[in-house]
């Protein structure tokens, strides 16, 4: 890497998570790339009713990028007809572009790897006009919801990364395969683990390699 510059990249959660509760889920990733990149953590602006929510901290209520319709729930694999609370959250995450950023990438682990994707298809559409350099997208899936359907119509250019688990049953690999196609020429880890973010030196390599790509290329582009 030619400067001490790091990447800054924001991150975004999962379903029923929030910025701590992600954080502390990242430790091993933030170590591998502690040299390369700095991870800003935000939280989703809507929290998950008590009924549906089993947030992995018992001290912190866990919270949603969107919901399906009315219910109040999400469902990676349930169609809806429209995204309850999803402009509340794009309006989140431009604030923390204006107020923390700026950013070179945005990683999303499952909903948020969702709402990766979702944010490059608005970029397509000159819908999201801040500026980022590459997704990285673990555990992610193409949203059913239909008002999202536009958003995928249009090949994605952004540069992505998908960590993708072999045996994760909560998103399984072909949910995370049919996302990653949507892009034009997205890169791929994959490991043997489930529903969670790897870290051990084999993938560390790979994640600290594509994250070097992303670095010169921008230096290049300076």
């Amino acid at each position: 890497m030619a400067s001490n510059r790091k990447l800054r990249i924001l991150c975004l959660h999962g379903y029923r998570q929030d910025a701590d509760i992600f954080r502390s889920k990242m430790g091993g990733f933030r170590k591998s790339i502690k040299n390369i990149a700095e991870l800003v953590f935000i939280s989703a602006p809507h929290v998950v009713p008590e009924s549906e929510n089993v947030a992995d901290s018992p001290s912190t209520r866990g919270c949603s990028w969107w919901f399906c319709e009315e219910t109040k729930t999400f469902h990676s694999k349930v169609e809806c007809r429209f995204a309850k609370g999803f402009e509340d959250s794009i309006a989140v995450i431009k604030s923390t572009f204006d107020t923390q950023g700026p950013f070179d990438g945005i990683l999303g682990f499952s909903q948020g790897a969702s709402l990766v994707s979702l944010i490059c298809g608005l970029k397509e559409n000159k819908e999201f006009t801040h500026e980022f350099h590459f997704a990285v997208i673990v555990a992610g899936f193409r949203s059913v919801c239909q008002s999202h359907a536009y958003l995928y119509k249009k090949l994605l250019k952004m540069p992505s990364l998908h960590i993708i688990g072999e045996s994760d049953t909560c998103i399984p690999k072909e949910l995370n395969e049919g996302l990653m196609i949507t892009f034009l020429e997205p890169s791929a880890i994959y490991h043997e683990g489930g529903h969670f973010i790897p870290s051990n030196s084999s993938v560390r390599r790979q994640y600290v390699s594509f994250f070097k790509r992303m670095y010169d290329s921008l230096v290049n582009k300076n």
